[in-house]
């Protein structure tokens, strides 16, 4: 709860004007509770972006998200938000694969080094499944590292 508090917090402190991201797109790996894999961010524009994640954690499931980025005070770190969904194979604990679909919400902070090609990354990100491993996921907690382009 207290990491929960801390990026609204975060949040908070953000600017109100928007200035153009440290990057447009980044390609690298995520490491999280339930969502392991390989992870692509593309910047629509200044704000937007869609981030994509292949997991191979506990199956193999493809995520789809829609994030809204806001710059903070500090240069390169961003605070962002989203929602999208999942489609899958989710393994369970007796080794068959159920097919599985659901929705998503992300929070989390961004931050581009200076004169380098790295973006690191702190999130959260529940899920709803509906169809198949059914339930809501509110445990995975990630960071990611990105090569930036």
């Amino acid at each position: 709860m207290k990491k929960i508090f801390l990026l609204f917090l975060f949040a908070g402190i953000a600017t109100t004007t928007l200035k153009a991201q440290d990057y447009n797109w980044g390609i690298g790996l995520r490491g999280g509770a339930s969502a392991s894999g390989i992870s692509g961010k593309f910047f629509l524009n200044r704000a937007d972006a869609i981030e994509g994640l292949l997991s191979f954690q506990r199956g193999v499931n493809f995520y789809a998200l829609y994030e809204r980025n806001v710059p903070l005070n500090a240069k390169g770190l961003n605070f962002y938000y989203g929602a999208g969904g999942n489609i899958g194979s989710w393994e369970k604990k007796n080794r068959k694969d159920r097919f599985t679909v659901g929705v998503d919400g992300v929070i989390g902070l961004d931050y581009k080094i200076e004169n380098a090609p790295i973006v690191l990354g702190v999130d959260y990100k529940p899920c709803l499944n509906f169809i198949g491993h059914t339930g809501f996921k509110y445990y995975d907690f990630g960071f990611n590292v990105r090569v930036a382009f």
